[in-house]
């Protein structure tokens, strides 16, 4: 029994020495707010190419391709729209970002973070699942009119085309989005041990 309360008081001590004490405060704002930063960072290049990418489709779909058919058209109505509606989210995502301040209490603050990544788990997931889902439907839609200009193997390579570097610019952009939410659960975790 003694030898048993003997490594007790050991593993005890040891534990002790163990712990170490969370950084001041002010450090952990400060490292908040930097993550924050480097989110709205994203988000806003994110938006601007969004924004490029938007303005050439509706050059190359409205004024150069100049598409006949009703089904090709409602094709480029689901493509621009849908697109244009994930512009709007991330535009709205800056928006509701300039809302979260360092001024508010660190109740106020955490909910307000939390509330904000719940605001960027749905846009990248079910909304841009939804704006990749419509913008593929359109893109078929305008098949049946190219496969009138192009030949078949033209168009398969076309088709290749977008599916191959979609899959692999998803893969990329995931691995950035991944980034973003990583960092905006730890400015989470870090206004948690502000509160205590």
């Amino acid at each position: 029994m003694n030898e048993l309360g003997n490594i007790l008081k050991s593993g005890w001590k040891s534990s002790g020495l163990d712990i170490t004490p969370l950084p001041p405060p002010e450090q952990l704002i400060a490292e908040a707010q930097r993550l924050n930063r480097e989110s709205t960072k994203f988000q806003r290049s994110t938006l601007l190419i969004l924004g490029f990418t938007f303005l050439m489709m509706c050059y190359f779909l409205l004024e150069f391709f100049k598409f006949q058919h009703t089904l090709s058209k409602i094709g480029v109505g689901l493509m621009l729209l849908f697109f244009l509606f994930r512009i709007l989210l991330e535009a709205y995502s800056i928006i509701k970002a300039k809302e979260k301040t360092a001024d508010s209490s660190a109740y106020y603050s955490l909910e307000k973070e939390t509330k904000y990544l719940s605001l960027r788990l749905k846009i990248h997931s079910t909304f841009t699942f939804l704006t990749l889902g419509a913008y593929t439907l359109g893109f078929l839609f305008l098949v049946p009119e190219f496969f009138l200009y192009m030949s078949r193997f033209w168009l398969i390579a076309m088709i290749a085309s977008y599916f191959i570097p979609g899959i692999i610019l998803t893969l990329l952009i995931r691995k950035n989005v991944q980034k973003e939410l990583r960092e905006l659960r730890m400015v989470i975790e870090l206004k948690k041990k502000i509160i205590g």
